[in-house]
């Protein structure tokens, strides 16, 4: 049996050892200066800190589906996170080699990341309800970043 400290070493890891390589290989987010930030933007710290929380509850999450013999389910939740921990990779990195907007690659990759966790989440409530309430956070979340990048997209327009 697989414990949940191991669990939670496993998902971050997977959050730490996938952004690693990132600054790099020149993949760095630039800061918003004052005139570009949306007024519901949060500031940059807060991203990481929600990004912990969200993989501390797919670490959760794999816990118990482990514990229920759900196995296959429990890969699917290490393939939703090295999908959200890779953002920088599929926004920023495909920026650099297309010149194509960072903010059109993450809009995609959110779009992504709300239907994985949606499929997910629906695999999940299957065999347990309240175990799929641990991935709706993600789709909260990325929903919420989808109404910045579509705020920023607007700015750049005007």
């Amino acid at each position: 049996m697989v414990s949940l400290v191991s669990n939670i070493v496993l998902f971050f890891g997977i959050l730490i050892l996938t952004n690693l390589p990132a600054p790099f290989l020149g993949l760095k987010f630039e800061g918003n200066g004052p005139k570009k930030r949306l007024w519901f933007e949060p500031p940059g710290y807060v991203i990481p800190i929600v990004w912990v929380f969200l993989f501390l509850l797919l670490a959760i999450l794999r816990y118990k589906l482990v514990q229920i013999d759900a196995d296959g389910l429990a890969k699917c939740t290490i393939v939703l996170a090295v999908v959200c921990a890779s953002y920088v990779y599929y926004t920023i990195g495909l920026e650099k080699l297309t010149g194509i907007s960072a903010l059109k690659f993450g809009l995609a990759g959110n779009v992504l990341v709300i239907l994985a966790s949606l499929w997910v989440g629906v695999m999940v409530s299957e065999l347990s309800t309240n175990l799929s309430y641990f991935v709706f956070p993600i789709v909260a979340w990325t929903f919420f970043a989808t109404m910045i990048i579509l705020g920023q997209l607007r700015l750049e327009k005007s």
